[in-house]
């Protein structure tokens, strides 16, 4: 693990009590309606070479027959706690199984999604081995809805970044650095996930965002460079949604704002000296849904959009992408729009394609070529 002192904006590692001896590890799930998978979920955390853990499932208002399925596996194993709850979103779960949290470790798993048998394990070695580190992630096998077919790894076009992040994070606006990966590969020292917690419950998905924006400025990043769960691609999770209508880009433009004000506040309450933003910048989803809706004014979201900060921490060939798409006709922008972010295979082709326009640029650099010390590795494209 890298590190580097980055520009002078105040922001400093969160000081972290040493780790006693065989942790207690923490696994917090949210289920809604995952009946056909929660079941291999749960196995596959059971089946753990690391013994000490509890698994802590929030079922959100399940009417699908979840609850029952629970509840066997409460009874079978002491380990697995089960806690109810009307449907309130993905965010109000998680937050109400931290609340019932107990573990020094807090490990993250979709009810969709499995753990490798030996995730535990690695995980908190990895935090033994780094304990000024509270954060730690791997690579994740992405599969298809029935285990059959492997359909790549995540993240598809990054390496995992690893180092002490907070000093070359822009601060202009939320920041996920490249390569982090979703929810099923994120764990957290306890002090830095009740710096998190709660999450506003207003983000019904992508609750984890919050966790991939926030502990990244507080704590250098641990990264496991093995694939130690599957990440499940089916027809009802948000990475494979069948199309994109104007109220599910009204809700993502929602949680932009949402996302926006979490991380401002973070800010406020930290000792960053850097400026920090009063409004929140445009998004790429606020410019779609006007245009999706035909607003006249998708043209000055656009402007906003690329002039600002969330434009200009896309990687090139997105950028390429939105300005390509800018020309397009209304309808031909919807299709393009829905395939890119719908479609796996269309997600993975544009994934290899930046990979190889990345390797042959070669643009992300080992050393600072002005003082040559070592800078933390930031989403460092596959195979350099």
């Amino acid at each position: 693990m890298t590190s580097r002192k980055g520009p002078d904006n105040g922001l400093q590692p969160l000081p972290l009590a040493p780790l006693p001896t065989d942790p207690l590890v923490s696994v917090l799930t949210a289920n809604h309606n995952y009946a056909p998978y929660v079941t291999e979920c749960v196995d596959s955390v059971l089946r753990q070479t690391y013994s000490n853990f509890e698994l802590i499932v929030c079922d959100d208002g399940s009417t699908d027959g979840s609850r029952a399925i629970l509840d066997r596996y409460k009874a079978k194993d002491v380990r697995v706690r089960v806690l109810l709850q009307e449907n309130a979103g993905q965010a109000a779960a998680l937050n109400t199984a931290f609340q019932a949290s107990r573990g020094e470790i807090i490990c993250f798993l979709d009810s969709d999604d499995l753990y490798a048998p030996q995730k535990l394990e690695r995980a908190a070695e990895a935090f033994a081995a780094h304990p000024d580190s509270g954060f730690v992630i791997h690579q994740l096998r992405r599969i298809d809805a029935s285990r059959s077919k492997t359909l790549g790894k995540v993240p598809l076009a990054y390496e995992l970044p690893s180092g002490w992040l907070g000093a070359f994070a822009p601060l202009d606006a939320p920041w996920v650095p490249p390569g982090i990966p979703p929810c099923t590969a994120l764990s957290l020292r306890r002090a830095v996930a009740a710096r998190i917690f709660p999450i506003p419950v207003g983000l019904h998905a992508f609750a984890d965002t919050p966790i991939q924006v926030l502990a990244p400025l507080m704590t250098p990043v641990v990264a496991i460079p093995t694939m130690l769960g599957e990440y499940r691609i089916h027809g009802r999770n948000a990475a494979a949604a069948a199309a994109f209508s104007e109220v599910h880009l009204r809700r993502l433009a929602d949680f932009d704002q949402e996302l926006w004000c979490v991380w401002r506040d973070f800010l406020l309450a930290s000792s960053c000296k850097h400026p920090i933003p009063s409004v929140p910048p445009v998004t790429q989803y606020s410019y779609v849904y006007a245009r999706f809706r035909g607003d006249p004014e998708a043209k000055r979201l656009y402007r906003a959009f690329v002039a600002g900060p969330r434009f200009r921490g896309l990687p090139a060939l997105y950028r390429a992408f939105w300005r390509g798409t800018s020309w397009l006709p209304d309808r031909a922008f919807h299709k393009v729009f829905d395939l890119l972010q719908t479609r796996q295979s269309a997600k993975v082709a544009l994934a290899s394609l930046l990979h190889e326009i990345r390797r042959i640029r070669d643009v992300t650099h080992v050393f600072d070529r002005t003082d040559k010390r070592v800078r933390p590795k930031v989403g460092k494209p596959i195979g350099n």
